[in-house]
């Protein structure tokens, strides 16, 4: 039996497969151009990561989510399946850098394995920590690092993989707890949860600090951390008894909390890029909305930015490069007759799940 070690993972195929949406053309009116990007077997695709060139990864695989297959979609083309190890009956892609080089985890005989592909070596299995059974690759940064987790008898833990030193788990972090891996930046920091009995809490990583707990916002018990840019601003959730918000950490490690749309008792950033802008999900009264945050405007329904005819919802946005390029996942579709959203999480509307890149006007 394969096993995939892989929860998070799993509830996010779980959540995507709730959603729908009716297909749509590039539409090149409002504040963003949209272009629904492919599928493979007519099902649903799910994007994690982008470059500034527009090269998107994730996964695509049937509507229900069966036989997923790492993708890359290329600026004018359609989706790429990313070649797999012999034996692997599945792969998700989950991190790119500058250069296309794409990073994620394959499902091999007996458990997961990080990878790392290049258009011009194929694909590389990153193995696991000494001891451990399976691992996941994250993110990559535009020197070829690579971060993820490595898993076994002993736990969880963060692991750093470079060419010259292949995987190895972070030092300074706790011996008895266990930590997970979910961002690095250029100049080296990363990002992730360091997990333990009291509860997940967000941490930073240098190699100068080692680790250091970035704390929840206040009265809070919980906190993740998604992604980091190159400045070292990170963005994340915390969660309490108030329920989860999307959070910003400063370079000075002071926490924001970023809110939610209408009123809400759910949000989390996914991703941000080096201008600030900062992009996820938000819950309200008809369901998830993707969100984009910035300085001066706050918390913003995405579907509010693009044009008004594009009969689309979209539920999350996962990541914006630093053009400004944001991937969305969308469901359901806008009702122009009564002028409402439909409500995401009717059952009747869920169905397959699909990818949608988002430009800003005027970016070519």
């Amino acid at each position: 039996m394969r096993v995939w070690n892989m929860r998070k993972f799993e509830s996010l195929l779980t959540f995507v497969a709730l959603t729908s949406i009716l297909a749509v053309p590039s539409l090149a009116a409002g504040p963003y151009k949209v272009e629904k990007l492919g599928t493979l077997r007519g099902g649903s695709s799910f994007g994690t990561a982008l470059n500034s060139a527009g090269q998107v990864v994730g996964w695509s695989g049937f509507r229900d989510g069966g036989e997923v297959a790492a993708i890359l979609w290329s600026q004018g083309s359609g989706p790429q399946t990313l070649p797999s190890i012999p034996g692997s009956d599945s792969s998700v892609a989950f991190g790119i850098n500058q250069s296309g080089v794409v990073v994620g985890r394959f499902n091999g005989a007996t458990s997961t394995h990080a990878f790392l592909w290049t258009s011009h070596g194929g694909i590389q299995d990153l193995g696991t920590i000494r001891g451990d059974t399976a691992s996941a690759a994250a993110d990559i940064n535009d020197r070829g690092e690579v971060v993820g987790f490595s898993t076994g008898s002993h736990g969880m833990h963060a692991f750093l993989w470079s060419k010259s030193t292949g995987m190895r788990a972070l030092s300074n972090t706790p011996v008895q707890a266990g930590s997970e891996a979910r961002s690095i930046n250029n100049p080296g920091a990363m990002v992730g949860v360091s997990k333990s009995d009291s509860g997940n809490v967000a941490f930073l990583w240098t190699s100068r600090d080692g680790l250091t707990s970035l704390g929840t916002l206040p009265g809070d018990n919980t906190s993740t951390a998604t992604r980091i840019d190159d400045s070292g601003v990170v963005v994340g959730s915390s969660t309490g008894q108030g329920g989860t918000r999307a959070v910003l950490w400063t370079k000075e490690h002071e926490i924001q909390n970023l809110g939610t749309l209408q009123s809400g008792d759910y949000s989390a950033a996914f991703g941000v890029n080096n201008s600030g802008e900062v992009v996820g999900t938000s819950n309200t009264s008809l369901g998830s909305r993707a969100f984009l945050w910035t300085r001066q405007t706050g918390m913003v329904d995405l579907n509010t930015l693009i044009p008004t005819d594009s009969n689309i919802v979209l539920t999350s946005a996962q990541a914006i490069n630093q053009r400004g390029q944001i991937i969305a996942v969308g469901g359901g579709h806008h009702d122009l007759t009564s002028d409402r959203m439909m409500d995401m999480d009717d059952e009747q509307h869920a169905g397959p799940v699909y990818l949608f890149l988002l430009t800003p006007t005027g970016v070519n």
